[in-house]
């Protein structure tokens, strides 16, 4: 079951169409490799350490569709590490490579995992180092090694590097060793020593921030920007529609969470493995899939340790297939693996050729959708995240910031434009100048004048 799921994964990442945010993470990654800073030369709302980590594959590969199969590859390997990880959690809480297998299988075949994880995005790397930080806590729970909580200290530290939604498990970890500090159960000094390092780790980057000026705009974006954007749906709608796709995991989750709380043992993953899933539904307003990566390991283990403890040896085999086989493929039937359109990636692929073929390295595009502008540069500081109430309509309520897209476009004269957000196509300054492909619909070139 597990060589198969595993395959799984690769199939998926090497077919599966891609999604505007891996468009939107590449093209950032190409903009730091050409010499651009982050939050002053063009927006950004997430931490920037998933495209410095990939800008040495876009100077190998260049501006070509192989940099981001290879990005693709690299998150693919990310997500193994992911689930290896979830293995040596389990065992290490739980001593039991049983538990472990099947944590590692319930938590891959979770459609927001499967979905998510393989995809472009510094949640990948956020929650791979997360896992290493958890992983490091329970070592120190286990022997007080200071060595362990160090390391721990420090994975927690490159995990907000990658993305701030690390948020959630810096306060589930900091409270409980503040709260076990304060009960004398560890040495309040350990305590201490890890928001220490935390913080040590965190300073190089702060101060580059504050030395180059750069600070102001960055807390803008990241973190009072993202806290304004209005609620797209409710909070809970997309976990709901998580935990009906993998009901039986999620049930098991339950009854694994009720039996650790009356053993009264394990009790440092038991709180983890609580408090994640629980801050991240109160946290954010909006919840995507990828939102859910960093919770899915606790599931998939405390659904794996309930299968162990309350059903005997024969029902967990058959408990284990249907909830790793039966139900996320009969529910996911609709856009998961056994449903995959294998032929939107190559279409994908294709359309960002067409555009490199059809602009030079020093021309202006505007898409907007993030669909097809990779390696080319903006005609706006805002270039992505345009839909409305979200990014660029909370900025401008913000601080006024004026944008007219037709006047931008007759200013900056771009070789190609989409479609995209622009209301009236018969607009003067879009009819005269742009007419549709005759390839992809919804993209205009630039007639010669």
């Amino acid at each position: 079951m597990l060589a198969g799921i595993l395959v799984t994964l690769v199939v998926y990442s090497v077919n599966q169409g891609l999604d505007a945010d891996e468009i939107e993470h590449m093209h950032t990654t190409w903009l730091i490799s050409q010499g651009k800073e982050v939050y002053v030369d063009f927006f950004q709302h997430h931490h920037p350490f998933l495209s410095y980590m990939l800008v040495p594959v876009v100077n190998t590969f260049g501006p070509t569709v192989e940099t981001i199969m290879a990005s693709r590859f690299i998150m693919l390997a990310f997500a193994l590490v992911i689930l290896l990880l979830t293995w040596l959690i389990a065992e290490r809480v739980f001593g039991r490579r049983e538990i472990a297998a099947a944590g590692v299988i319930l938590t891959a075949t979770i459609g927001s995992f499967y979905m998510k994880a393989i995809e472009i995005r510094p949640d990948v790397p956020q929650v791979l180092a997360g896992l290493l930080s958890v992983y490091f806590l329970l070592g120190y729970y286990d022997n007080r090694s200071l060595r362990n909580l160090a390391a721990s200290s420090v994975f927690l530290a490159m995990s907000f590097l990658f993305l701030q939604k690390a948020m959630i498990l810096v306060f589930a970890a900091g409270a409980m060793l503040f709260y076990d500090g304060l009960k004398k159960r560890i040495e309040p000094r350990h305590a201490v020593l890890y928001g220490a390092v935390f913080l040590l780790c965190l300073a190089p980057y702060y101060i580059y921030l504050f030395l180059s000026g750069s600070f102001g705009v960055y807390f803008t974006m990241n973190w009072v920007l993202n806290a304004m954007i209005p609620p797209q749906f409710g909070r809970v709608t997309l976990f709901l529609e998580t935990v009906r796709i993998n009901v039986l995991t999620f049930v098991l989750y339950a009854f694994g969470v009720v039996t650790l709380a009356r053993s009264r043992t394990h009790t440092p993953f038991l709180v983890l493995a609580v408090s994640v899933p629980v801050l991240t539904l109160l946290v954010f307003k909006n919840i995507w899939h990828q939102y859910l990566l960093l919770s899915l390991p606790f599931v998939g283990i405390t659904a794996a340790y309930a299968i162990h403890t309350v059903f005997g040896q024969r029902l967990f085999r058959l408990i284990l297939l249907l909830g790793a086989i039966y139900v996320p493929m009969s529910s996911m039937h609709n856009q998961g693996f056994f449903a995959m359109n294998d032929e939107a990636l190559s279409r994908q692929l294709a359309r960002l050729d067409y555009v490199l073929s059809m602009t030079g390295e020093d021309d202006l595009v505007y898409d907007g959708n993030v669909i097809f502008n990779v390696y080319r540069n903006d005609v706006d500081y805002f270039w992505f995240c345009l839909h409305p109430t979200m990014c660029l309509d909370t900025y401008r309520g913000l601080t006024g910031y004026h944008y007219d897209i037709y006047e931008i476009i007759a200013e900056k004269r771009p070789k190609l434009i989409s479609s995209y957000r622009i209301e009236d196509m018969n607009d003067s300054r879009i009819a005269d100048h742009y007419v549709e492909s005759p390839l992809y619909k919804g993209i205009y070139l630039r007639v010669k004048e």
